[in-house]
C-alpha cells in the first residue's frame, strides 16, 4: 500500500462530484465536493448540473479563493474533470493535475469516504418521504464533517485549518478570549503555536495511522513489483460483455514503458500493424 503524503497545507486537493440525487425544491441534483490532504478540511457545493463549468466555480471559487492557490489537484477521469476548462484553469494556477486510473479509483478515496460521511448526516434530517430538501442539510452536514476529530489526523479539520475549534451555540454562554484590541497580538501568537503543535500532531498520528493500514493491507498482497521507462511489459486486459469467454486471451502486448505518470502509474506505447498506439 502506498499512501499518498500531505506535504503543507493547501498544496493538495482531491475533488469529486457525487450524484445524481434526487431533484431538490432548488433544481440541485449534484454535489461537489473539494478535500484538502493535510487538514482534511471538506468544502461542498450543490449544483444542478455537473459540467465543466461548474467544477471550475467551486475550485476557484470556495477553494482558491478561500484558501490560496494549490499544487495539485487530484480528480477523476470524468469528462467534466479531464476537460479544457479543468486544464486551462490548472495552467493558469501554475499547479498540476493528476487523474487515477480507472481500474484503480483508491488514489481520490478520501473524498470518496467523505461524500459516504455527508450524505449518512443529511439522510438523518431530509424529509423520508419527498427527498426533495436535501440540499438544504449538505451545509450542515459539512459544518459537522469539519468539527469532528478525524481518526487519520486525531483532530477536527477545522483546529488544523483555522487553528481553533469552531465554537457551538452553548459556547457563546463563556467569557470570549480576546477582550481588547490591544490582546490581539498575544493573540496571534498563541494561534501560531497551537497550529504548530496541532499541525505535528497530526502529522504524527497521521503517518502511525498510514502504517497501521499499509501492515494490514499488506498482508494479502503479493511482493512488489517494480517498473521503470524501457521495460517491455503485458498489460492484464481481461475482455468483458457478451464476447468475454474463455478463450479470449486476456492480457495485450508485448508494450514498452515510455513515461511515468505519476504514483505507480505508467504511459504504455505499443507498434503493431495499426502504427504506434499509447495507453
Amino acid at each position: 500500500l502506498r499512501s499518498i503524503r500531505g506535504g503543507d497545507v493547501g498544496d493538495r486537493w482531491a475533488l469529486d462530484v457525487a450524484g445524481p440525487f434526487p431533484v431538490a425544491d432548488g433544481g440541485e441534483r449534484y454535489v461537489i465536493a473539494a478535500l484538502e490532504y493535510v487538514t482534511r478540511y471538506a468544502v461542498a457545493r450543490c449544483v444542478t448540473r455537473h459540467t465543466a463549468e461548474s467544477v471550475a466555480s467551486v475550485v476557484m471559487e470556495d477553494v482558491v479563493l478561500k484558501f490560496g492557490a494549490f499544487r495539485e489537484l487530484l480528480t477523476d477521469g470524468a469528462p467534466e474533470m479531464v476537460g479544457k476548462v479543468i486544464e486551462q484553469l490548472v495552467v493558469l494556477l501554475q499547479a498540476a493535475q493528476t487523474n487515477p486510473v480507472p481500474y484503480r479509483p483508491q488514489m481520490i478515496g478520501l473524498v470518496e469516504r467523505f461524500h459516504r460521511s455527508w450524505k449518512d448526516c443529511v439522510s438523518t434530517f431530509m424529509s423520508s418521504n419527498v427527498q426533495n430538501d436535501w440540499n438544504l442539510w449538505v451545509k450542515f452536514a459539512v459544518y459537522a464533517y469539519n468539527s469532528a476529530r478525524h481518526p487519520t489526523v486525531a483532530l477536527t479539520p477545522n483546529e488544523l485549518m483555522m487553528g481553533r475549534r469552531l465554537r457551538p451555540p452553548n459556547e457563546l454562554l463563556r467569557r470570549t478570549a480576546v477582550t481588547e484590541a490591544g490582546e490581539l497580538m498575544p493573540y496571534h501568537e498563541r494561534l501560531l503555536l497551537a497550529m504548530e503543535r496541532s499541525h505535528a500532531c497530526a502529522e504524527a498520528a497521521r503517518v502511525k495511522e498510514q502504517e497501521r493500514q499499509a501492515h494490514y493491507y499488506n498482508r494479502r498482497v503479493r511482493q512488489k513489483r517494480t517498473f521503470a521507462v524501457g521495460d517491455r511489459v503485458w498489460v492484464y486486459n481481461p475482455p468483458r460483455g457478451p464476447k468475454a469467454t474463455k478463450f479470449v486471451h486476456q492480457w495485450q502486448g508485448p508494450m514498452r514503458i515510455v513515461e511515468s505518470a505519476g504514483y505507480e502509474n505508467f504511459v504504455l506505447e505499443r507498434e503493431d500493424k495499426t502504427g504506434r498506439q499509447r495507453y
